[in-house]
């Protein structure tokens, strides 16, 4: 009976205990995220580019900080407004703008709080950054891209490109001053609306060596991209892409930053921008690490590109 007083009078110690060691755990946790510095997300749109950065993001965030809100402008300019005063109601002490309309937003209706901006394509067109932003690099120089088509397609000299010029006038002038230091033709052909598409492909690809996609919402979309991909791989033309997405899908190659990287490199400045650490940072633009490299084999095959090991050994990525 001794025996098993001293048993459950342990017991209900050891109870006791696992109930203490719980509730200063529970209190510990409380209290690191009641401490934690805010975070707030804006985005431009709902797309898979844009969240697979901002998942990256939040998993590397330090605990010192803490997302408390994460805002869709669902492409949406005039929704911008109310959602930065959202933001600037809080107690956020750094904004991720992701995409061009988030940024932009960030730029006209935030000016007190570190923004940094990510996945924007040619953002000193729009005046980015300002003087409370940072943004990371978007562009790959020419030279990077034409060295990762001519691994497969050494002889390459005539490049077509269709584009907008609403949408990437700017980046087509870039692109024309980039190709005739490097000795290369761009052929172009101006394309107003989505349906224009197939024509203006019908009237180049026979006079190019292969296709440089920009990132031109009028040219590349959910209806465009089969009648792109199909239609060069039949015209035996090279398609370059500029995500993994694309060459996942069909073009032959590509060169890009990873999303991911991206997210987790902002993540790291937002710990130096809330402790106020890295100010000349604002104001800038910064690279966002290795630019990957990747090929579809299929469609590399089909084409008849001599593919070989050491070949291979230069993509990052093989699909």
């Amino acid at each position: 009976m001794n025996h098993l007083r001293a048993f459950c009078h342990r017991s209900a110690y050891w109870r006791k205990l696992v109930r203490v060691i719980v509730c200063v755990g529970l209190f510990l946790d409380l209290s690191t995220v009641t401490s934690a510095e805010e975070v707030a997300i804006l985005k431009s749109a709902d797309i898979s580019a844009y969240s697979e950065a901002i998942t990256a993001f939040k998993s590397a965030l330090p605990p010192s900080l803490h997302v408390t809100s994460e805002y869709d402008l669902k492409d949406d300019m005039a929704e911008g407004r109310n959602l930065a005063r959202r933001i600037r109601a809080s107690n956020a002490k750094v904004v991720l703008a992701v995409g061009l309309k988030a940024a932009v937003t960030a730029k006209l209706q935030i000016q007190k709080i570190p923004v940094i901006f990510c996945v924007v394509i040619n953002p000193k067109k729009y005046g980015l950054p300002t003087d409370n932003m940072v943004g990371l690099s978007f562009r790959i120089p020419f030279h990077q891209r034409l060295q990762t088509l001519q691994t497969l397609v050494p002889n390459v000299s005539r490049i077509g490109v269709l584009f907008d010029p609403e949408k990437t006038k700017g980046m087509l002038n870039q692109l024309l001053q980039d190709a005739e230091a490097s000795g290369i033709r761009i052929v172009t052909e101006e394309v107003s609306a989505e349906k224009d598409v197939s024509k203006a492909l019908n009237a180049i690809k026979n006079r190019i060596d292969a296709l440089w996609l920009l990132p031109d919402s009028t040219i590349l979309n959910e209806n465009t991209l089969d009648f792109l991909l199909s239609t060069t791989l039949e015209a035996n033309v090279p398609l370059l892409g500029f995500s993994a997405d694309l060459v996942r899908s069909g073009a032959v190659v590509g060169t890009y930053f990873r999303y991911a990287e991206i997210g987790k490199l902002a993540a790291q400045l937002s710990h130096q921008l809330a402790r106020q650490t890295s100010p000349p940072l604002l104001g800038t633009i910064i690279s966002p690490g290795r630019v990957r490299r990747s090929i579809n084999l299929r469609s590399a095959r089909h084409l008849g590109l001599s593919i070989t090991f050491d070949l291979l050994r230069q993509f990052d990525e093989q699909f």
